[in-house]
């Protein structure tokens, strides 16, 4: 029996062995994340498909940003991960496991991709804005939204297709690659992570130091010829603070990979890798929050969704108003 297998044995045995008070206080902390990300997510997505104001370009980019975070909540962590945590078990079949495991990944590396998109969105816009409209049509954009998930579909083929598998890591409660992985990790970090987030960091430097050079004009700025108001300023703002946000939640998660790896074990206790995986879903629900908290016109959609019931009172309100001001009116018009 491998040292690994051994590994994973001992791991379920200790996640069986959780007291009731554990496993609610886990499962119920999970459950709320899992709320907010799928509540979040949908809201943004509704908001952007009703609301023709809202399908601006940039607004593409989170659309397919909440996709991915929605997608990983409603087909792989809520109906698969939440219940493995609450059960102290996996109750599910291997091929189960392995579309998991293999979900997982790739949703995860669509959301890197379409990150990086974001940043060469905002480069554009502001530090060559006079190339912007011609790169950034609404055509353009989805057919780079849908090239980059085309490209991180293909992400876990050659682990796949080189025989290995996906396997229960008890501790993270969810599908994920064996620890002897490392030819495919370094693969992985090379092709699919290390390109975006050089990527990330050059556009985003590039904005800072192009802002920075023109903060003397306050209401509107000239890029290239053209006016860049304060509004893409913001939100190239908002945009940076998502990929900021993002890190924080992930290269915790990457580091615990990337240690286990070189190690060829994993070597963390079980509430490091709970952690690892309340932080990947973490990642997913937080989007919607800071686009509510930071943009004023993400912030006065979820308003208005979320109070629909008050909305629907309005029309039977409204033409009771106009009624009384027309019989308050009409008398004077009489008179007159």
């Amino acid at each position: 029996m491998k040292t690994s297998d051994i590994q994973l044995a001992e791991m379920l045995e200790e996640l069986n062995s959780r007291g009731k008070v554990r496993i609610v206080l886990e499962a119920g902390l999970y459950a709320l994340i899992l709320l907010l990300l799928v509540v979040g997510n949908s809201a943004t997505l509704v908001v952007i498909a009703l609301n023709s104001r809202m399908r601006t370009i940039p607004n593409l980019f989170v659309a397919s940003l909440a996709i991915t975070d929605l997608l990983l909540g409603i087909l792989a962590t809520v109906p698969i991960g939440f219940p493995t945590l609450v059960l102290s078990k996996y109750p599910f079949s291997d091929t189960t496991c392995q579309y998991h495991g293999y979900t997982v990944i790739v949703l995860a590396l669509a959301s890197m991709q379409t990150l990086a998109l974001m940043a060469v969105n905002r480069y554009y816009r502001v530090v060559r804005s006079e190339k912007y409209r011609s790169y950034f049509t609404k055509k353009k954009t989805v057919i780079m939204i849908g090239l980059s998930w085309f490209y991180s579909v293909w992400a876990p083929l050659p682990y796949i297709l080189s025989g290995h598998k996906m396997v229960f890591h008890p501790f993270k409660f969810f599908c994920y690659l064996q620890i002897d992985s490392g030819p495919f990790t370094a693969f992985m970090v090379t092709v699919y992570v290390g390109p975006p987030t050089l990527v990330i960091m050059y556009c985003y430097l590039k904005i800072f130091q192009t802002v920075r050079s023109h903060t003397n004009n306050v209401h509107s700025t000239v890029f290239g010829g053209n006016q860049l108001n304060v509004e893409e300023i913001k939100t190239a703002r908002l945009l940076f603070i998502i990929v900021v946000f993002f890190n924080l939640c992930w290269i915790p998660v990457m580091l615990i990979d990337i240690v286990d790896t070189i190690d060829g074990k994993w070597i963390f206790p079980r509430e490091t890798y709970v952690a690892y995986s309340f932080l990947a879903t973490v990642s997913s629900a937080l989007n919607p929050i800071i686009y509510g908290l930071l943009n004023n016109n993400f912030r006065r959609e979820y308003l208005q969704l979320f109070r629909c019931r008050h909305c629907r009172k309005q029309p039977t309100v409204e033409p009771f108003a106009l009624m009384e001001r027309r019989k308050k009116i009409k008398p004077t018009s009489a008179t007159c």
